[in-house]
Protein backbone atom coordinates (compact mmCIF):
# COMPACT_ATOMS: atom_id res chain seq x y z
CA UNK A 1 0.00 0.00 0.00
CA UNK A 2 2.74 2.47 0.95
CA UNK A 3 4.78 1.69 -2.20
CA UNK A 4 1.73 2.49 -4.37
CA UNK A 5 1.30 5.80 -2.54
CA UNK A 6 5.02 6.59 -2.98
CA UNK A 7 4.89 5.77 -6.71
CA UNK A 8 1.83 8.02 -7.13
CA UNK A 9 3.55 10.84 -5.23
CA UNK A 10 6.68 10.58 -7.41
CA UNK A 11 4.56 10.53 -10.59
CA UNK A 12 2.63 13.64 -9.52
CA UNK A 13 5.86 15.44 -8.50
CA UNK A 14 7.56 14.68 -11.83
CA UNK A 15 4.51 15.87 -13.77
CA UNK A 16 4.34 19.08 -11.72
CA UNK A 17 8.05 19.77 -12.32
CA UNK A 18 7.76 19.23 -16.07
CA UNK A 19 4.67 21.46 -16.22
CA UNK A 20 6.46 24.34 -14.49
CA UNK A 21 9.55 23.82 -16.67
CA UNK A 22 7.32 24.24 -19.74
CA UNK A 23 5.88 27.51 -18.43
CA UNK A 24 8.58 29.61 -20.07
CA UNK A 25 10.27 28.63 -23.34
CA UNK A 26 13.29 30.65 -24.47
CA UNK A 27 14.48 31.24 -28.02
CA UNK A 28 17.67 33.26 -28.47
CA UNK A 29 17.01 36.18 -26.07
CA UNK A 30 13.19 35.99 -26.15
CA UNK A 31 11.22 33.93 -23.63
CA UNK A 32 7.51 33.25 -24.03
CA UNK A 33 4.87 31.78 -21.77
CA UNK A 34 2.93 29.24 -23.91
CA UNK A 35 -0.29 30.15 -22.10
CA UNK A 36 -0.01 33.70 -23.48
CA UNK A 37 -0.38 32.56 -27.09
CA UNK A 38 -3.76 33.48 -28.54
CA UNK A 39 -5.33 33.42 -31.98
CA UNK A 40 -6.80 36.86 -32.59
CA UNK A 41 -7.46 39.57 -35.12
CA UNK A 42 -4.71 42.16 -34.94
CA UNK A 43 -5.67 45.78 -34.32
CA UNK A 44 -2.33 47.10 -35.58
CA UNK A 45 -1.66 48.48 -39.08
CA UNK A 46 -0.79 46.12 -41.90
CA UNK A 47 -2.29 43.00 -40.31
CA UNK A 48 -3.40 40.12 -42.52
CA UNK A 49 -7.13 39.68 -43.11
CA UNK A 50 -7.10 36.44 -41.10
CA UNK A 51 -6.28 36.01 -37.37
CA UNK A 52 -2.64 35.93 -36.28
CA UNK A 53 -1.04 34.41 -33.20
CA UNK A 54 -0.36 36.99 -30.51
CA UNK A 55 2.31 36.22 -27.91
CA UNK A 56 3.78 37.98 -24.90
CA UNK A 57 7.55 37.78 -24.64
CA UNK A 58 10.14 38.82 -22.07
CA UNK A 59 13.87 39.35 -22.35
CA UNK A 60 15.79 36.25 -21.34
CA UNK A 61 18.45 38.03 -19.30
CA UNK A 62 16.41 40.78 -17.66
CA UNK A 63 14.43 40.94 -14.42
CA UNK A 64 11.35 39.99 -16.51
CA UNK A 65 9.88 43.52 -16.42
CA UNK A 66 10.55 44.12 -20.11
CA UNK A 67 7.58 42.67 -21.99
CA UNK A 68 6.72 42.71 -25.65
CA UNK A 69 3.51 41.90 -27.49
CA UNK A 70 4.41 40.09 -30.70
CA UNK A 71 2.44 38.69 -33.60
CA UNK A 72 3.16 35.67 -35.76
CA UNK A 73 1.62 35.19 -39.19
CA UNK A 74 1.93 31.42 -39.53
CA UNK A 75 0.69 31.31 -43.13
CA UNK A 76 3.49 33.54 -44.40
CA UNK A 77 6.04 32.78 -41.63
CA UNK A 78 6.17 36.44 -40.64
CA UNK A 79 6.94 37.89 -37.22
CA UNK A 80 6.68 41.36 -35.71
CA UNK A 81 6.81 43.15 -32.38
CA UNK A 82 3.95 45.61 -32.03
CA UNK A 83 4.16 46.93 -28.46
CA UNK A 84 6.86 47.15 -25.78
CA UNK A 85 6.48 47.66 -22.04
CA UNK A 86 9.69 48.38 -20.16
CA UNK A 87 8.05 48.53 -16.74
CA UNK A 88 5.55 45.72 -17.29
CA UNK A 89 2.63 48.17 -17.31
CA UNK A 90 2.85 51.14 -19.69
CA UNK A 91 2.88 50.05 -23.33
CA UNK A 92 4.42 51.99 -26.21
CA UNK A 93 3.95 51.20 -29.89
CA UNK A 94 6.79 49.62 -31.81
CA UNK A 95 7.55 49.77 -35.53
CA UNK A 96 4.87 47.32 -36.76
CA UNK A 97 6.69 46.00 -39.83
CA UNK A 98 6.65 42.28 -40.53
CA UNK A 99 9.87 40.26 -40.84
CA UNK A 100 9.88 37.17 -43.01
CA UNK A 101 11.32 34.30 -40.95
CA UNK A 102 13.17 31.73 -43.03
CA UNK A 103 14.52 28.40 -41.80
CA UNK A 104 17.99 29.83 -41.15
CA UNK A 105 16.75 32.79 -39.11
CA UNK A 106 17.36 32.92 -35.36
CA UNK A 107 13.58 33.44 -34.95
CA UNK A 108 12.75 30.23 -36.81
CA UNK A 109 12.41 28.00 -33.72
CA UNK A 110 10.23 30.59 -31.97
CA UNK A 111 7.90 30.83 -34.98
CA UNK A 112 7.77 27.02 -35.37
CA UNK A 113 6.99 26.53 -31.67
CA UNK A 114 4.34 29.28 -31.61
CA UNK A 115 2.62 28.03 -34.76
CA UNK A 116 2.53 24.40 -33.55
CA UNK A 117 1.00 25.22 -30.15
CA UNK A 118 -2.57 24.09 -29.71
CA UNK A 119 -4.88 27.07 -29.24
CA UNK A 120 -7.77 26.50 -26.85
Amino acid sequence: MSSLFLATLIFVSVNTLSASAEKLRCFVDICIDPSSVKLSKSNFPGAPSYPVRIILGTQKFSDQKMRAQMEVNCKQREFRTVRISEDGENWSNFDPRWTLVDRDSFLSRLVDYTCKLAIE
